[in-house]
């Protein structure tokens, strides 16, 4: 018998409880060329910069988005999501002028407030992917272009330039229970899912999204 050794192990939440989570490097490559077409929709220029802001267990979720920006001849930098790092989100915004910043929560903002820093100044001119605990803070901001970003499970969810949650559709099945997102794995994985409730809601759309991507989106519905 053959046993196949992960390549990183990371973390998902789903209903309160966090749990492993292994992959190996192909399947994170895979979710890559995804985000591709996600990001190309923004028509960033090449050479620019984008900052990722995440913490160590998010591994599986965000190192196919950081494989996307090499992909798309962009630059990635990293910060923590942790209020004690949020002066290095403020620092690397001011020395490398990102275009965009992937994965800001409220641990962000409100470490930037306690360290003096206006939110709305430091994200001033860029496109925003805000956690839910965070959207509507960033999208309130003046001179900001605010989109999502969900860990959906092991997955990552992210809007696109005209404001569509997608997925990657070759990857997961993604259905509805009375609203709650459940995820299915459809290629092979190393660790597969079978209908996962996310505990994330959502409306599904049937219908081709204008940003040109193929790819199954939603529409995010906060929890009340």
């Amino acid at each position: 018998m053959t046993t196949l050794h992960p390549d990183q192990i990371g973390c998902y939440t789903a209903h309160g409880q966090t749990r492993f989570y292994s992959v190996k490097r192909s399947e994170l490559d895979r979710a890559g060329v995804q985000m591709a077409r996600t990001l190309r929709s923004f028509a960033f220029p090449s050479g620019a910069y984008v900052l990722t802001v995440s913490v160590v267990q998010e591994v599986v979720q965000f190192a196919p988005f950081e494989f996307a920006l090499q992909l798309l001849g962009l630059y990635g930098t990293n910060a923590d999501l942790s209020p004690f790092d949020a002066g290095r989100v403020e620092s690397l915004a001011r020395q490398f002028n990102p275009v965009a910043i992937c994965g800001v929560g409220n641990e962000v903002l409100e470490g930037l407030k306690m360290m003096g820093h206006d939110p709305a100044s430091v994200f001033k001119g860029r496109v925003i992917w805000a956690r839910p605990d965070a959207y509507a803070a960033v999208e309130a901001m003046p001179d900001v272009t605010a989109r999502r970003v969900v860990l959906i499970g092991p997955a990552l969810a992210l809007e696109c330039a005209r404001g569509s949650l997608h997925i990657d559709g070759r990857e997961w099945a993604l259905t509805s229970e009375d609203t709650e997102l459940v995820l299915s794995s459809r290629q092979y994985r190393i660790d597969p899912l079978d209908s996962l409730k996310t505990g994330h809601h959502g409306a599904l759309s049937d219908t081709p999204c204008a940003c040109g991507s193929h790819d199954p989106y939603f529409a995010y519905l906060p929890a009340n």
